[in-house]
């Protein structure tokens, strides 16, 4: 190995998604694929605040999906960039269909995991189940204990990755080291990383036209050549990896091996653990001998693809007993992931040292020098001769079976729902009726303060009669009114993830007529399917095809025009030049990038039986339209809702600016009143002379547009203006000519 050059490095205070932001940076990633998700989020919004104020230099999309952003993350790398991304839980399963391909291909690049439980039921916390889903996907894994590590190991990862054509995951805790802030040493001079990992090498991409080439070909036999050249490729990684430390200690002056050991010489016991909890464990160590007692030792992992196998049999070759703790469960299986193949590693090194198995941590449970101090205890009994389980759970409680939740909700007789009149005979005083007489399906919910979700909500359910089920997807409007065990809903409830909210309602609404038709019930519902938050980004594929199938439901989007409950990322229905944490405002770029999505339009396309918007100023039209919907329902369409919903957290407005901001929307045509009949267009308001100027309109919208008032501004209003009345002409014109 020739000389490498010591980088200088200075002290930094960042968290662990800060880290990796800054990794990202230093090492000069040219592309990174985006959709945020707890708690990964921030890592890819620090870049994007970088690259507004110009202190980056790297093209930056969020796509609609976290499917999407991988794929747009492979169609990137395959053109030859240098590409990250960051996830977790559900979006790296939601990737999970491109995960292969990406080392099945043999592309180089680096994924950030900040480890998080996957749902159901929905929890945001960590703990290693969404890790575990990476084990067989040809990635290499490395594992970040703390936030120097994540820094450290994206700069090892890109130049790993690059060296033996290999993608790279980088694994670490979501919230105990992603939201941990710690003093780290970085890079004094970002060219100094650079110049460490180095130019690219060249490698195969669809940019040469010279020799052009073809890049995933259907294969049958052949196949398995593949996977064993990608064997091939994690055996050259577990090669190449010491030199790649040694590399980095050289440069950097941090060690790092494939297991970290703590405490091992003279021991003949261990805990193995993982990440944030190796950790805490030093911590049970240290306290344990400062007071004099016996320790066992720590064994963690810097590398978990490809499986340190020689590593881990000379650390645990001198052993008696081993206790691996582990943030996951392979349920069904004797044991979880990390102990079957540390088991399988004592077996064939014919070692004597007995293995137990604890489970732990699941759903972001705190595991500190307690805990720690817990698991030694049970490895000293079993040292001592003590027969305890060989698998057991920790941190779990027996339910306490007298325990029955006060009852919360006061639920109003069916009869009370069945207000029924047909929409033929539907005028104000029935709307009115209607409006004031129906009982609420939602009882108290913990939104914040001024939030237009349940005004929108409770308005559109007025006009809804009988029988109702609510699905709600993943977002605020789920995560406000779910908090276990309660529930804020009186009547059936259904969570669905994300991108599925319609599907689920397909599925229940078909599996209901097939039960009407073999006579099994005579009962008529309704299903509404409610979502926010980019719920038409992610679930647009899903929606569509609803929409082309006209499956008998309702689906309700209110659109608070940004991704809200994960912290305010850009959405596709955001206005142009708006603000958000993943379309920031400096001196290069000037918030969102492009024009809101027209979702109406677009379901338009389908020729769906009905579509509609409603807004909080209008009550009256949107219980009308609610009966409209229910009927066409009723007679075996789809009904697509769309209600402008206000965030004054997130737009930093007042709590009470909810109906000032809807009527200046629809005042100005942002937010244009309309309905969709079977193909016929209706207008339901039209301020005619009377119509607000964008300027004046997003005025009201706080502080996401609050930078288009500056200088430079009135060339991103102008060019807003310019496409409202460009589409509320289209819109005119649909009304007036009903072939349209």
């Amino acid at each position: 190995m020739s000389a490498i050059k010591k980088i200088e490095q200075v002290p930094a205070v960042l968290n662990g998604n800060q880290a990796v932001a800054e990794a990202i940076i230093h090492v000069g990633f040219e592309f990174e694929g985006y959709y945020p998700i707890t708690p990964s989020s921030d890592a890819g919004e620090e870049v994007n605040r970088r690259l507004a104020n110009g202190e980056a230099d790297l093209s930056f999309v969020v796509g609609t999906s976290e499917l999407a952003a991988i794929g747009i993350c492979y169609g990137a790398a395959i053109a030859g960039a240098r590409v990250v991304d960051v996830t977790s839980a559900n979006g790296l399963l939601l990737k999970m269909e491109q995960i292969p391909v990406i080392s099945g291909t043999r592309i180089p690049m680096v994924l950030n995991l900040s480890t998080r439980c996957v749902s159901g039921p929905l929890n945001i916390k960590n703990d290693h189940t969404d890790l575990a889903t990476m084990l067989g996907m040809g990635w290499i894994i490395l594992m970040a204990k703390n936030v120097q590590e994540t820094y450290d190991m994206n700069i090892i990862a890109l130049k790993l990755a690059e060296k033996v054509n290999l993608p790279v995951c980088v694994a670490y805790d979501g919230f105990h080291t992603s939201h941990g802030n710690r003093r780290i040493m970085i890079a004094k001079d970002q060219q100094d990383v650079r110049n460490y990992i180095g130019p690219k090498p060249k490698r195969p991409t669809c940019l040469d036209f010279d020799e052009p080439k073809t890049f995933g070909p259907y294969m049958n036999d052949d196949v398995i050549n593949n996977k064993y050249q990608l064997h091939l490729a994690m055996e050259e990684a577990y090669a190449a990896l010491p030199g790649m430390f040694a590399e980095f200690e050289a440069a950097f002056g941090r060690k790092y091996n494939f297991l970290d050991t703590y405490n091992l010489e003279g021991t003949d016991s261990a805990l193995m653990m993982l990440n944030s909890a190796a950790e805490a464990t030093k911590d049970a160590i240290d306290l344990a001998k400062k007071a004099g007692q016996s320790a066992p030792a720590l064994i963690s992992f810097n590398v978990l693809r490809p499986f340190p196998v020689k590593e881990v049999a000379q650390a645990i070759g001198g052993l008696k007993q081993l206790m691996v703790a582990e943030r996951a469960h392979q349920y069904g299986a004797p044991l979880s992931y990390l102990a079957s193949e540390v088991s399988t590693v004592a077996q064939q090194n014919r070692t004597d040292v007995r293995i137990y198995n604890r489970v732990f941590g699941l759903g972001g449970l705190n595991f500190i020098f307690r805990d720690a101090q817990v698991l030694m205890a049970q490895l000293a009994e079993a040292k001592a001769g003590k027969t305890i389980p060989v698998f057991d759970y920790y941190q779990h409680w027996d339910g306490d079976e007298k325990f029955a939740p006060a009852e919360k909700i006061k639920l109003p007789a069916l009869e009370q729902y069945n207000q029924n009149c047909k929409y033929e005979k539907v005028d104000m005083n029935v709307l009115k009726k209607l409006a004031s007489d129906m009982p609420s399906r939602v009882d108290k919910v913990s939104s914040c303060p001024g939030c237009g979700i349940f005004t929108n909500v409770e308005m559109f359910l007025k006009g809804i009669d009988g029988p109702t089920i609510l699905s709600f997807n993943t977002g605020c409007g789920m995560v406000v009114s779910t908090g276990y065990p309660f529930t804020s809903f009186k009547v059936p409830y259904v969570h669905s993830l994300f991108h599925n909210a319609s599907s689920t309602a397909t599925g229940i609404v078909e599996h209901h007529k097939w039960l009407k038709s073999h006579g099994y019930t005579d009962k008529e519902i309704t299903v509404i399917s409610i979502g926010g938050d980019g719920s038409s980004d992610i679930g647009m594929d899903q929606l569509i095809g609803a929409g082309l199938r006209d499956t008998p439901f309702i689906y309700m989007e209110y659109d608070n025009k940004v991704y809200a409950n994960t912290g305010a990322q850009m959405c596709y229905s955001g206005f142009k030049g708006s603000l958000s944490t993943t379309s920031h405002v400096g001196k290069s770029i000037t918030g969102k990038q492009f024009h809101h999505k027209d979702i109406v339009e677009i379901m338009r396309g389908t020729n769906m039986s009905y579509i509609a918007t409603i807004a909080e100023t209008n009550p009256l039209d949107a219980v009308r339209k609610a009966r409209r919907a229910q009927q066409v329902v009723r007679e075996g369409g789809m009904a697509f809702i769309k209600a402008f919903s206000v965030c004054p957290l997130n737009w930093v407005t007042p709590d009470d600016s909810g109906p000032e901001t809807t009527q200046a929307m629809l005042d100005s045509c942002l937010f244009p009143l309309y309905e969709i009949d079977h193909g016929i267009t209706t207008l339901n308001f039209d301020p005619k002379d009377k119509k607000m100027s964008v300027t004046d309109a997003l005025k009201t919208m706080g502080k996401a547009t609050g930078h288009l008032y500056k200088a430079g501004g009135e060339v991103i209003l102008a060019e807003l203006q310019k496409e409202v009345d460009r589409r509320w002409a289209r819109l005119k014109a649909y009304a007036e000519n009903p072939i349209l």
